[in-house]
């Protein structure tokens, strides 16, 4: 029998469906989500933290709550070292200032010139100076003048011939004209002349030399011919000298009587220094106090202004570990050392303390201890 064109399109369609069943692979299973990781304990993550330069056991570390670090060397230690500048002696410095109103006359010196102790640097007129010059001078003729007419009524005096008023009149004017006197030679004195100055300043132009109070070089000259200062105004002219070195360091901790001190310049050089006294006050911007050093056996002359670093020596026996490696059990500070695998307090004695680090006395270098003291404890082993 001959099948109709209608049921063999029919049977051809069905064929195709039949085959692109067949075809389809099979849909992917849906991704799983990602799992969490173990939350990492805070302890553990803190000590890993502080503990970042320390030497830090793996095996040991997966067994405690805490890991374990090796003690180091207390060398290149932040807490080591300190900020320093060499201050100037004041006997190293001086300023060539006058003490009243002045008008500069003449300039004796150039910077970097040497000069010696009294060398005249510039000359001046101060007309205060001039003036207590003059009236020192008239009150020492005053004072020669009733000098002697009082010694006339001294003789008369013997005889009777003379009067009780008269002689107090002289004696009144006698300590007027001294008073004057006395008053005129304290203005000249305090521009560092002496009364036989006052006839020289008269008789010349009224120029006065100021003169260096120290030996040394001049390494500042800020002045003019003609020019007028104040005796509050800008120096003259500054002479340095080298002095005893004197340091100003910034330490974050008190040092141990025991520790030793040595200035490290910018170019390696290094000279010990001894440590003079601390403020009592802490500086509240950054917690340091200073502290003052002198060279050691008076110590090399440094330059005065210079920066430098102050290296702290604490001796064989100190140690750097975490500050959290340090615990204390009432007044005793100690550490948490591994042996065998478990914890065991070890009493240190701690030398200083700041930041991160924590320098101590009492455990050897390489020994490993817990990275966080109070929290190892716990699992202390009796």
């Amino acid at each position: 029998m001959n099948r109709s064109p209608r049921k063999t399109l029919l049977a051809a369609v069905a064929a195709l469906a039949a085959l692109a069943a067949c075809s389809k692979e099979p849909a992917p299973a849906p991704a799983q989500p990602p799992q969490a990781s173990p939350v990492e304990p805070a302890s553990l993550k803190l000590a890993k933290e502080q503990g970042a330069t320390a030497d830090t056991t793996p095996a040991a570390a997966t067994s405690a709550r805490t890991p374990w670090v090796r003690v180091r060397a207390a060398e290149g230690v932040s807490l080591l070292e300190a900020p320093a500048t060499v201050l100037p002696a004041p006997e190293g410095v001086a300023a060539v200032t006058p003490p009243f109103r002045a008008r500069i006359t003449r300039i004796a010196v150039r910077a970097g010139e040497k000069v010696a102790k009294g060398q005249v640097i510039a000359e001046v007129v101060m007309p205060e100076v001039v003036q207590a010059a003059g009236a020192y001078a008239a009150a020492t003729t005053r004072l020669e003048a009733y000098q002697r007419r009082k010694d006339q009524l001294d003789g008369l005096k013997k005889d009777g011939l003379v009067k009780l008023s008269d002689l107090l009149e002289a004696e009144t004017k006698l300590a007027e004209a001294r008073a004057d006197q006395q008053s005129a030679l304290a203005t000249l004195r305090a521009a560092d002349l002496a009364a036989g100055d006052a006839r020289r300043i008269l008789d010349g132009s009224g120029q006065v030399g100021l003169r260096s109070p120290i030996s040394g070089m001049v390494h500042e000259v800020k002045a003019s011919i003609g020019e007028t200062r104040e005796a509050a105004g800008e120096p003259i002219a500054r002479v340095a000298a080298d002095g005893e070195t004197r340091v100003e360091a910034r330490l974050a901790y008190a040092p141990p009587p025991t520790a030793k001190f040595e200035l490290i310049l910018p170019d390696g050089t290094r000279h010990p220094v001894d440590l003079l006294g601390r403020a009592p006050v802490v500086d509240p911007r950054d917690g340091t106090t200073a502290a003052w050093f002198a060279g050691h056996n008076g110590g090399a002359r440094l330059p005065a202004g210079l920066s430098a670093r102050l290296a702290v020596k604490m001796g064989e026996a100190a140690a750097a570990v975490p500050a959290r490696a340090v615990a204390l059990d009432g007044k005793q500070a100690y550490v948490v050392r591994n042996v065998a695998g478990k914890p065991q307090r070890l009493p240190v004695q701690v030398l200083a303390t700041s930041g991160a680090d924590a320098l101590v006395k009492g455990v050897e270098p390489g020994v490993e201890v817990a990275a966080d003291a109070a929290l190892a404890a716990s699992e202390e082993q009796p």
